[in-house]
């Protein structure tokens, strides 16, 4: 059975070097760093919905601002599915969603004018659907989102954090030839 951890580090690690080559600016100013811890739900949607119940998710993330309205972010979600309810009273296999996303955000709304911070984000990298009692497999995905936070002080955020990720799947293996599972999360944003 194939090492996934390796396929999760690998796209964060890779988009940490990249956002560390990038920490200083023009005038050698030092970007700003985040670190997010998240909480919530997963929400199957279409198609997939028929093989797995909405469930828990957690998620953890790491941001460098590039530019004054520029970010560059690198986000991790977990997400624990029941298997749905089949014909005949059967139920489907539970099932693991893997969320590695590196994407880039515009803020739209800065705190520096409002409590809020608004940044509307996009991306790609892979879900990885655990299967319980089969192989796991890893699909490539797009994703679309935003970042809310609510500014307690000047290093400290509340944090919403709806997403929609969309993973490219086999259709003989998971049902579908297009995953759609939504994280829609809160938590707490730190900055350095």
């Amino acid at each position: 059975m194939p090492n996934h951890r390796v396929g999760v580090v690998a796209p964060i690690t890779a988009l940490l070097v990249f956002a560390l080559a990038s920490t200083t600016g023009a005038q050698g100013e030092p970007s700003r760093f985040v670190v997010e811890a998240r909480g919530g739900v997963n929400v199957p949607t279409f198609d997939i919905k028929d093989a797995v119940d909405p469930g828990p998710s957690a998620g953890a993330g790491l941001g460098v601002q590039l530019t004054r309205r520029l970010w560059l972010f690198a986000d991790a979600d977990a997400g624990f599915h029941s298997g749905a309810d089949l014909v005949g009273g059967l139920e489907g296999p539970d099932v693991n969603v893997y969320h590695v996303i590196g994407k880039l955000g515009y803020e739209i709304l800065s705190p520096e004018t409002s409590k809020l911070s608004v940044i509307l984000n996009a991306g790609g990298g892979a879900l990885i659907f655990d299967v319980d009692g089969a192989d796991a497999n890893t699909y490539p995905a797009v994703n679309v989102g935003a970042k809310i936070a609510y500014q307690v002080s000047p290093r400290f955020a509340l944090l919403l954090s709806p997403q929609g990720d969309v993973a490219f799947t086999d259709e003989d293996k998971v049902g579908t030839d297009n995953a759609w599972v939504w994280p829609f999360t809160a938590g707490l944003r730190i900055g350095f």
